[in-house]
């Protein structure tokens, strides 16, 4: 993999009226009409460009943007909270001849390269990148600092020199793994944040089925009694308690076996602890490598979407009947409202299954995966045509 510094634009502005320009959320949460009268400069309207270079060198040429002279690496220092460690990201280019390998994830906003950096884990093993990130903000004032959100940002350039070398010889070679896909040719923008960053939070991405014509919830639990083994709950999901409730079951599951939390119409719900011995001939649709044969999402795609109600490719990005919801309590009230037929919650992947799915070059199942916090687009670009 090619990691390579870029020369940077960055909005003229600073402090708050920088943050009021930065975008946290997907652009369909954002009121457009009511962000142009308020922040006509505001990131998104460079996101929705239909050529961005153009959109980027006119937003420069009005002043908007500023140009950094020379090509940089940049660190940037993300704080969700007072008391909570900061997460940390190196943000570089790919270059062109980059051999990362995708997870196929797309995250909550679409990435339009080179208007922000697509996110990025780095196994990181000893934590050297770590080590290098703290080291690069240690005793240097920052580029600049702003609050967008509840997030305090940070970020450091780091010319070419002797840590930017370190940094690059750390990353040589390593699997590091864009949670997004890569445009074809060209440099792009990533923010690569180790593994073992404690300011990440890892978050799964639920699943919901809708337009199943042969679900019913009865033949489904006897069906998938086969598979997995049934709790009851001890409250319902229709409150706030029952689904913190419920998910604190679905960690104890997940702690000794997988499993899944199915989420049923009127608040039902149920655990599914998956049998530890299903072999091979019981699933066939089971994914040869074996490091994704025990990941949560993979089981729950093959056994129960793909075997018990016969869906194909179930996980294929944009399939028709197989839903990707971001929070436990989205999917309930989605099943609720009747958006879908059922749910199934899953837990967050444990670290050590990302580094072993990593470390084998295979790749994990679309929208497997989330990370909080994320950059927030608008923080900085890859200026047009700039040559490393």
């Amino acid at each position: 993999m090619t990691i390579e510094p870029f020369r940077a634009l960055f909005f003229a502005a600073r402090g708050p009226e920088l943050g009021r320009r930065l975008l946290l959320r997907a652009p369909a949460d954002v009121d457009r009409r009511e962000l142009a009268r308020r922040e006509p400069l505001h990131a998104l309207f460079l996101l929705g460009a239909n050529d961005p270079d153009w959109a980027l060198s006119r937003w420069r040429d009005k002043g908007a943007l500023i140009e950094k002279e020379a090509p940089a690496f940049y660190v940037l220092e993300s704080h969700p909270s007072p008391g909570s460690p900061p997460a940390r990201f190196l943000i570089c280019a790919l270059g062109p001849d980059s051999g990362a390998v995708e997870l196929e994830e797309t995250g909550p906003r679409p990435v339009r390269a080179p208007l922000e950096p697509i996110p990025a884990l780095a196994p990181d093993d000893g934590e050297a990148l770590s080590g290098l990130l703290v080291e690069a903000t240690a005793d240097h004032a920052p580029e600049l600092e702003t609050q967008a959100g509840s997030l305090a940002l940070r970020l450091w350039s780091l010319p070419p020199g002797r840590l930017a070398r370190r940094i690059a010889r750390t990353l040589k070679g390593a699997r590091v793994r864009p949670l997004g896909p890569l445009p074809e040719g060209g440099r792009c923008l990533a923010a690569i944040v180790s593994l073992s960053d404690p300011g990440i939070a890892i978050r799964p991405v639920h699943r919901g089925i809708t337009g199943v014509q042969t679900f019913r919830a009865d033949r489904f639990l006897t069906l998938v009694g086969g598979y997995a083994r049934i709790s009851e709950l001890p409250a319902p999901l229709s409150t706030a308690s029952g689904i913190e409730l419920a998910r604190s079951r679905l960690a104890s599951a997940g702690a000794e076996h997988h499993a899944v939390l199915l989420v049923l119409p009127g608040g039902e719900g149920r655990i599914l602890r998956f049998r530890q011995r299903l072999s091979e001939a019981q699933i066939r649709a089971a994914p040869k490598d074996p490091t994704l044969r025990s990941f949560d999402l993979a089981l729950l795609n093959t056994t129960v979407l793909r075997t018990v109600l016969g869906l194909d490719a179930p996980e294929a990005p944009g399939h028709p009947q197989v839903v990707p919801v971001d929070s436990l309590e989205e999917l309930v009230e989605k099943v609720r409202s009747g958006e879908l037929q059922a749910g199934f919650g899953l837990n967050p992947p444990p670290r050590w299954e990302l580094r072993a799915v990593m470390e084998a070059g295979a790749r994990l199942p679309p929208r497997s995966l989330r990370l909080e916090p994320l950059p927030p687009a608008g923080l900085l670009f890859m200026a047009p045509l700039a040559e490393g």
